[in-house]
């Protein structure tokens, strides 16, 4: 009887919540803050199919990356994005090349649109560096050009940039990432427009 009114007691207890109210999840947009200045004329006519971005495993989860220090990485318990990032960033590539007027369009690989260059992206790191606060955050791109018809590399860079976050927790990491994606859309931009 007293085994059963210790275990009632218990139960009773955290039902409620003795242990406090969790904190609660919260959900981040990835964004592009800047816009394309449409080009008069196509810089590469034909159409451009951007493939989804590639992404290591730790970035293939939707919860928010920091670095205490150089070579770690941790999650963020109570902040995720609210899509995993690699799909997000090829997702806002597309919107930001098509604004640009550099293709005759832009295109999803894969959507049953023939095209004559291809995009590959990968995406090698996205996080909110604190090791100093409040910190910053650092993005970093690996791009692919391809001409669809022979298969031809016609031209790879490495995108890096890194951007303040205004404060040392989840919501300067999303102002942080939105700010250096944005520069990494405009550097890709600018990249596309270089004659080759």
């Amino acid at each position: 009887m007293k085994s059963r009114c210790l275990l009632l007691s218990l139960w009773f207890l955290g039902a409620c919540g003795i242990t406090g109210p969790r904190q609660a999840a919260t959900w981040y947009v990835l964004e592009d803050l800047g816009t394309a200045t449409a080009s008069s004329k196509p810089a590469w006519p034909g159409t451009l199919l951007v493939r989804e971005s590639d992404a290591p495993s730790f970035y293939q989860v939707s919860a928010m990356a920091y670095s205490r220090a150089a070579g770690t990485r941790g999650h963020y318990q109570y902040a995720s994005q609210s899509e995993l990032p690699a799909p997000r960033i090829a997702q806002l590539i597309r919107q930001r090349l098509d604004q640009s007027g550099l293709f005759t369009a832009v295109a999803p690989l894969g959507a049953g649109v023939e095209g004559a260059y291809q995009l590959n992206t990968r995406l090698l790191d996205l996080y909110h560096d604190i090791g100093e606060a409040p910190g910053e955050v650092k993005l970093v791109l690996e791009v692919e050009l391809v001409r669809r018809g022979d298969a031809h590399l016609l031209a790879r860079t490495r995108i890096e940039t890194r951007a303040p976050a205004p404060s040392q927790d989840a919501r300067g990491a999303a102002r942080g990432s939105n700010a250096a994606l944005t520069q990494a859309l405009d550097r890709l931009v600018a990249w596309l427009a270089r004659p080759r």
